[in-house]
């Protein structure tokens, strides 16, 4: 549309520089004009003529070269940047998707590591305290069933009042008891019920599976009385 219309506009002008060339030539002739005037009136007529074509065609190319110009910003580079765009944005949503979705599993996978190393931790503490208890249990064996009794430093029980023992050690309560040093020597280490105590004396009725063990007072040596406990031996 817009090339038409630069088209006409070259054409009307062109014809009125050409009724203009044209009534200056007739006037000249009517006037009287000398012959070489006249031709010099005819030759700027065609100058003027050809000019006129030559800048309608100009203008004519220069419209195409626009408008084509025009045309193709409109059709092809618009619609390549939008799509650019597009895809880009797209890209950059779904890297990120998926950079999050991995971090995610990194820190689900460092908690179950955690979870695990802690439960390792917690299972080998207990196999420690199970390794240890059944150690205790093995550091001891069984020797049987014992009559207990009891006694003091007192000069009934002992037949003299210094508390000094037969290994030479001064008797102790909570460690001190007297045992057959024919079956247990001196220093013997024997549990009885959750206690361990020492085997530092010995005595006449004491024979056999038979423990003697020292109390402070003899009234403490009278409340324990007799009694028949398990007797463990220190290996």
């Amino acid at each position: 549309m817009n090339n038409s219309k630069f088209i006409a506009g070259g054409i009307l002008l062109a014809t009125s520089m050409m009724t203009v060339v044209s009534f200056h030539s007739v006037d000249a002739e009517k006037k009287n004009i000398p012959t070489k005037e006249v031709e010099t009136f005819k030759v700027v007529k065609l100058v003027n003529e050809v000019n006129l074509l030559q800048s309608a065609n100009d203008t004519n190319e220069k419209s195409k070269i626009v408008l084509q110009t025009e045309t193709e910003t409109t059709t092809v580079e618009v619609p390549e940047g939008k799509i650019v765009i597009e895809e880009k944005t797209i890209e950059t949503e779904e890297t990120t998707k998926a950079e999050k979705k991995e971090k995610k599993n990194k820190k689900i996978k460092k908690v179950k590591k955690t979870k695990k190393v802690q439960k390792a931790k917690t299972e080998k503490k207990k196999n420690k305290k199970k390794s240890k208890k059944s150690k205790k249990k093995e550091a001891y064996t069984y020797v049987g069933e014992f009559k207990i009794t009891g006694y003091c430093g007192c000069a009934s029980c002992c037949g003299k009042t210094n508390c000094i023992t037969a290994s030479g050690t001064r008797a102790t309560a909570g460690r001190t008891i007297a045992a057959d040093t024919s079956r247990f020597p001196f220093g013997t280490k024997l549990k009885i019920g959750d206690h361990v105590y020492t085997v530092e004396d010995r005595g006449g009725a004491i024979h056999g599976n038979r423990i003697d063990i020292f109390f402070s007072s003899h009234s403490e040596a009278l409340q324990w009385g007799v009694r028949y406990c398990d007797v463990y031996v220190k290996n």
